[in-house]
């Protein structure tokens, strides 16, 4: 028997703290046992939208075999990125011209169904390179790409997935007229520091004057701060108010930032990154665009090779439909690097003291 999703009693929202760790209806962790339940949480509580895990059928997994996007595309594609940049005073007809050129190439790889990005592999080799805000170029990238595959599942056709794919590659040059010592600051923020950061979105929006791009590319460059409760920034937009091309990217952004090293943090794992976009869902984030987001996002994919936070090291076998977070693992290593002579499974559905730390993919043919 294997645990499977339950909605808990209905007297629940009226606990001040979480008895038991409770899930979304995929699976996902919303809140872990014994912490504070917050008005959202009530909310879905009220609505029997939250769930829990208990004693029940067996799970259903599914088979998801992926490659990672070819390295060598990427790092042209970087560079590429880094050149139009940096060329830019206000961006003209040659740089929309070459970023165009980008978009193109993006869409022709990432129409080869279930291309992963291995952000941790791109990131250890992207070390060697521009050191001048490198990491600027890498987030916007990789925001692109993830921006890309959200409208893909959200199906957008051909023409709006170009121009999505333009505003998610310019969304961040307003960053560019942000002080190093601001942008890289390892500590925390001034007030004054601050609000030159709120600045980049419209900076960037200012940096298009002299060119003639469509709303939409302008929108999510001016736009993807803005939060579907209207806590964002600069305008404080709400809901549909915000421009649904900025909403995605909105998403995908603290998304990838999330997952980055940064000056002050270490990234985050995936798992636990993809669990606190959708615990913002519905506040910060549409829950639409929060929804396609986790469908396409695959974190371990069928015979990934994973290392644990136990040391331990193994592939993964399958992967629940219900939690892709906690899929099924073939030990292959112990923690102290010894090799299972015995075939070993690991459910980490069975066993949530233990997670996935790392996860390595194959190259994409």
């Amino acid at each position: 028997m294997n645990l499977v999703l339950k909605k808990p009693e209905s007297n629940s929202a009226m606990e001040q703290t979480a008895t038991q760790d409770l899930f979304d209806a995929a699976g996902v962790l919303l809140l872990k046992k014994g912490q504070p339940l917050t008005a959202g949480i009530r909310e879905l509580l009220e609505k029997r939208e939250v769930y829990i895990w208990r004693k029940g059928e067996e799970t259903v997994f599914s088979r998801r075999q992926v490659k990672a996007f070819p390295r060598d595309v990427y790092f042209k594609l970087v560079g590429s990125l880094w050149s139009i940049y940096h060329e830019a005073k206000l961006i003209g007809a040659a740089q929309i011209e070459q970023t165009v050129k980008l978009v193109e190439t993006i869409l022709k790889e990432l129409h080869t169904q279930n291309v992963y990005l291995d952000f941790d592999a791109i990131r250890l080799d992207m070390e060697q390179i521009k050191e001048h805000d490198y990491g600027t170029f890498v987030h916007v990238m990789n925001t692109a790409l993830l921006t890309v595959l959200t409208g893909m599942r959200l199906r957008y056709t051909e023409k709006r997935l170009k121009y999505l794919a333009l505003g998610a590659l310019l969304h961040d040059l307003g960053k560019l007229k942000v002080p190093k010592e601001i942008l890289n600051k390892p500590g925390s923020l001034t007030a004054e520091e601050f609000t030159i950061i709120k600045q980049h979105p419209l900076v960037g929006e200012d940096m298009l004057n002299h060119t003639r791009l469509v709303p939409s590319v302008r929108a999510m460059v001016r736009e993807h701060h803005e939060r579907w409760n209207g806590k964002g920034y600069p305008y404080g937009l709400s809901g549909s108010k915000i421009h649904m091309d900025a909403q995605i990217i909105a998403v995908t952004d603290v998304y990838e930032a999330l997952t980055a090293d940064r000056p002050y943090r270490k990234g985050l794992p995936p798992y636990q990154a993809l669990e606190m976009v959708i615990a913002w869902s519905g506040q910060d984030f549409n829950p639409r665009v929060v929804q396609a987001f986790r469908e396409f996002l695959i974190l371990y994919p069928e015979n990934a090779m994973v290392t644990l936070n136990t040391g331990e090291i193994g592939v993964v076998v399958a992967v629940p439909t219900q939690m892709p977070t906690r899929p099924l693992v073939r030990l292959l290593f112990d923690s102290e690097g010894r090799f299972h002579e015995r075939e070993t499974y690991l459910d980490l559905l069975q066993d949530l003291t233990r997670f996935i730390e790392r996860v390595e993919f194959k190259e994409a043919e």
